[in-house]
């Protein structure tokens, strides 16, 4: 009932005022919490943080300094890079949080590396220097934040050099650090046997690392995480945590100022304390997680210099051998094959233009480079001997390399079978050094080309011909030799990279940054242009004339000879299906399971290890069942091998029929099965197997009767290899065979089998 007494409402109106004033001078609650006592969780946070007290003289500054000069590196992310001059990063973001509670406006300086901005920090050429370490020597002269990030420092090393985290084990090695860390001063004071070379950028110790041309590198493990996720360091690993006190404390980040400015610090610090932890946490998320890591992921991070070495240069020189498709090549005075795309993106990523020097043969384009008359081997295989005088970028591309015989050959094992013959290889291929090495009893001829050797081969010259399969199958069908196939593969895989000479470091620093900008789906599109491109054929009168001529054919007048061309060039076309046919044929046998028509347990293994490179650089979801089928040696006891083998290949079908079209079943082996799950989560896998599941338990056989199976889940951690992912998803199985079988266990991160 509302009162209608107008002194009773002044009185009440009067009394409320009173009390309300009371609680406010007593600090016990706020006029609008009394009014609302919603409204003190509504409050924005902005508005909490904005009343920041500044004294007299700090109120002065501001208004005597409405910008300051910040610092801001060119390739350190995620605390602090550029993309196109913007500066981004972890740090960046903390600054700008800064700029906004202060009041400040920051003017980024970049375009310098981190020891040219920390002499120009200490010459007072920028007021604000960020994301950098605590010493003894800066703060004698600089006034430090406390710290607002810190990770560990570790070490970076080759995956296949052995484990340390030990510092004397680096003694008598060399290490690459970035210039002006404070990480030098402390290796020269404490560990001066360790051989230290001092690099533009943390992305440049790495490659150094990932190259062989160091040891290792020394970075914060988070950073370290950050670079190899981002841009496939898949040869580099990370060690333990590094035992000593004194490197990690030069792993925790602040920001400076020079003493000569404490008011400017006094300011940033009272800003620097309005930030929440929830700020802070929210910027770790940002900047960490997989958004991160795809914020300019086509960036190519060169350095100021290198971009003035570019812009110096006036062309980039190609060597390129003009038999060697589909690869390279160079015809009609083009470059062409894979080599001539491949080239067009780094003209389109660095903005420089090419020149194509052709060669005759690839050892041809090995020649050309040690003399200077080239810069760049587009498409080249690292071996040591080549290492000598050519720096190499890490690998793009990789086949295998297969062993070529007539088609009448028999079964062939490998390379072991041809002890005594005579094996052709074309001339400048990496392979004439390793396949020497390891069989020395067989007998390796060399040709100035594939399309050479063979022709040998299907003249009878040699027993068989080693080439790469990209190569071996263009040649091929490109020539017309219907009487050769593809025999095995040799074991040997070869891993495209790009060769530099040896003098030209900052090329070799560009070419390597800009193999690892391009993206896996775009390397992925150029394979699959050239690989799977059908050659129309075209009969070459003048070769089937010397391959006639070659084999002792004879023609005895101008009509005869006619005749048998156009018989000839049907019996081509014909043997070009059947070749087709038969290498179709070939490639299904390799990866099929013969049974059930699944993949086979090597193409399973292939295509993981596919998998889980491109979780490594795109940060996808990637998971595996694993399955058992229940108590299946007893169907086969019981009713004999062919109603086992109609229950696998029944289940088999379940699988094919009833996954994702972006899924890959395979048989495992046995009664064993797998499904690979790209962006597929733990609990997402969990769905995919329980949907099997029933599926299998809901089904009759005829003979048997019905027939259940056991689930193993496992999501790809992070930094998790093939083999521990797969011993994951083993465990979880086993803990459903223990549990009773015919059921479903996630394996988790910590090794912990969690039933469904």
């Amino acid at each position: 009932m509302i009162d209608t007494n107008p002194l009773r409402r002044v009185f009440w109106i009067l009394s409320f005022s009173l009390l309300m004033s009371a609680a406010v001078v007593r600090g016990a609650v706020s006029p609008d919490a009394i009014i609302d006592p919603g409204n003190e969780a509504k409050e924005s946070r902005e508005s909490r943080l904005s009343a920041i007290e500044f004294s007299p003289e700090e109120k002065t500054w501001l208004a005597d300094h409405p910008t300051i000069r910040v610092s801001n590196e060119f390739d350190w992310p995620p605390f602090d890079f550029t993309i196109s001059g913007t500066p981004q990063g972890f740090g960046i973001d903390l600054m700008n949080l800064l700029s906004e509670r202060s009041g400040i406006g920051f003017e980024y300086i970049n375009g310098y590396t981190w020891d040219e901005l920390v002499e120009m920090f200490f010459d007072g050429q920028i007021d604000l220097l960020h994301s950098l370490s605590f010493t003894a020597e800066r703060a004698e002269k600089a006034f430090y934040s406390p710290p607002y990030y810190h990770s560990k420092n570790v070490l970076i090393l080759r995956r296949d050099s052995a484990d340390t985290n030990n510092l004397t084990d680096l003694e008598g090695k060399i290490i690459a650090l970035p210039k002006g860390w404070s990480s030098i001063k402390f290796f020269r004071k404490y560990y001066p046997a360790v051989h230290i070379i001092e690099v533009e950028s943390s992305r440049q110790a790495l490659e150094y690392v990932d190259q062989g041309k160091v040891f290792a590198a020394v970075e914060q493990e988070g950073i370290s995480a950050y670079f190899i996720k981002k841009h496939g360091f898949n040869d580099l690993k990370l060690s333990k945590w590094i035992d000593n006190a004194e490197l990690q404390k030069t792993s925790s980040m602040h920001f400076a100022v020079l003493k000569n400015q404490e008011i400017l610090f006094n300011i940033l610090d009272k800003a620097m304390n309005t930030l929440q932890p929830e700020d802070m946490r929210q910027l770790e998320k940002k900047w960490f997680s997989r958004e991160g890591r795809t914020i300019g992921s086509e960036d190519v991070g060169l350095t100021p210099t290198e971009r003035a070495f570019l812009a110096s240069k006036k062309a980039i020189a190609f060597c390129v051998s003009q038999d060697r498709m589909p690869l390279e090549g160079y015809q009609q005075n083009r470059l062409t094959g894979m080599a001539a795309d491949i080239v067009e993106i780094f003209g389109e990523r660095l903005g420089v233009s090419f020149t194509v020097v052709p060669t005759l043969s690839p050892t041809d384009s090995l020649s050309k480079i040690k003399a200077g008359q080239c810069d760049v081997l587009p498409m080249v295989s690292a071996t040591p001997d080549r290492r000598n005088d050519i720096d190499f970028t890490s690998s793009f591309l990789n086949y295998s390399v297969a062993i070529i015989t007539r088609e009448q050959e028999g079964f062939i094992g490998g390379l072991q079978d041809f002890t005594g013959k005579k094996v052709g290889i074309p001339e400048g291929e990496f392979t004439w050094e390793t396949a020497r090495r390891d069989h020395p009893g067989v007998n390796f001829v060399s040709f100035p080309s594939a399309t050479g050797s063979l022709l040998a081969l299907s003249s009878g010259a040699i027993d068989a011909a080693l080439v790469t399969l990209p190569v071996a199958s263009y040649s091929i069908r490109h020539t017309g030799l219907d009487n050769l196939k593809v025999a095995a593969h040799s074991g040997l895989q070869d891993t495209i990279r790009i060769g530099v000479r040896k003098d030209d470091v900052q090329l070799h620093s560009i070419m390597s940054k800009v193999i690892r900008a391009i993206p896996v789906k775009e390397m992925d599109s150029v394979y699959q242009k050239w690989v799977s491109l059908t050659f129309e054929h075209q009969v070459d009168y003048s070769l089937l004339w010397k391959i006639l001529v070659g084999a002792g054919l004879l023609l005895s007048a101008i009509l005869a000879w006619n005749w048998q061309l156009v018989k000839l060039n049907r019996q081509i076309g014909k043997a070009h299906q059947e070749l087709e046919i038969k290498s179709q044929e070939l490639e299904r046998i390799s990866r099929t399971d013969s049974l059930t028509g699944l993949a086979n347990r090597h193409y399973i293994e292939t295509a993981l290890a596919a998998e889980i490179n491109r979780h490594r650089r795109y940060q996808h979801n990637l998971s595996i069942i694993l399955i058992d089928l229940d108590h299946f040696k007893r169907v086969n006891d019981s009713f004999g091998h062919q109603v086992g083998d109609k229950v696998l290949i029944t289940f088999a079908e379940i699988l094919s029929n009833d996954t994702r079209a972006s899924d890959l079943a395979g048989r495992w082996g046995g009664e064993e099965f797998i499904v690979i799950c790209p962006e597929s989560d733990l609990e997402g896998g969990a769905v995919q197997a329980e949907n099997l599941r029933q599926k299998l338990e809901a089904m009759h056989f005829p003979v048997s009767g019905s027939q259940t199976a056991s689930f193993g889940i496992a999501c790809l951690a992070v930094g998790e290899s093939l083999d521990d992912l797969i011993r994951r998803a083993d465990d979880a199985l086993y803990a459903a065979k223990q549990k009773g079988r015919n059921r479903i266990e996630k394996a988790q991160s910590s090794h912990v089998a969690e039933s469904l």
